[in-house]
């Protein structure tokens, strides 16, 4: 089976609106190779330019009449992931993931492993700041991202609301791990996954 045939039945295999970037075929073809099958890929439409760099598989939407571009979010892990970076939403885009705040916002914003950067995807401003490695490498994706929500809110805007909220959409598991993965964070941090924790048992 050639490169192009196994590039290609990943794809194809892969769910309608999938992303892609040329890494995730390394173990297919060097880079060189990946580049041209991917160009070629799109020029017959079995894939389309989310970004410079990142490919999505097309979604048709029946009920819209036409395609429905990849989320912001897929595009943005899309990218850290050629990158090498780890990367937790942060801020209003923290809070939303959370349902928190209802608002889709207009800016997603991340800490990252990486550098700081900032792309323009289809109006919308993707932003990576760069965080030390003990703040998102040493903990789950789900407790760094509560914690860049709890932080998002600050010491002052984690109600009881916020604090129910949250209970609600972790499992016990999930709670037992943000109470154990923050100890060594922020005392108010801290103390609030515990309230966390103790509303998921209650």
């Amino acid at each position: 089976m050639t490169s192009a045939k196994k590039i290609r039945d990943r794809i194809e295999g892969a769910d309608p609106g999938a992303v892609f970037v040329p890494s995730d075929f390394n173990d297919i073809a060097d880079r060189s190779a990946v580049h041209n099958i991917l160009s070629r890929l799109v020029k017959d439409g079995t894939l389309h330019h989310a970004a410079r760099g990142v490919y999505a598989k097309p979604k048709h939407s029946d009920l819209l009449g036409g395609e429905i571009p990849p989320a912001i979010d897929d595009i943005a892990h899309a990218i850290a992931r050629g990158n090498g970076w780890v990367i937790v939403p942060s801020g209003n885009h923290a809070l939303n993931m959370l349902g928190l705040d209802e608002q889709v916002p207009a800016r997603f914003s991340y800490v990252s492993s990486g550098p700081y950067k900032r792309y323009d995807i289809d109006g919308a401003e993707v932003s990576f700041s760069h965080r030390a490695n003990r703040d998102i490498l040493d903990k789950s994706y789900l407790t760094c991202l509560v914690v860049q929500a709890l932080k998002a809110l600050g010491k002052d805007g984690v109600d009881d609301k916020v604090i129910e909220s949250l209970a609600s959409r972790l499992t016990a598991e999930d709670a037992e791990r943000l109470y154990t993965e923050t100890r060594n964070a922020t005392s108010w941090v801290f103390e609030a996954a515990k309230r966390v924790k103790e509303a998921r048992v209650g």
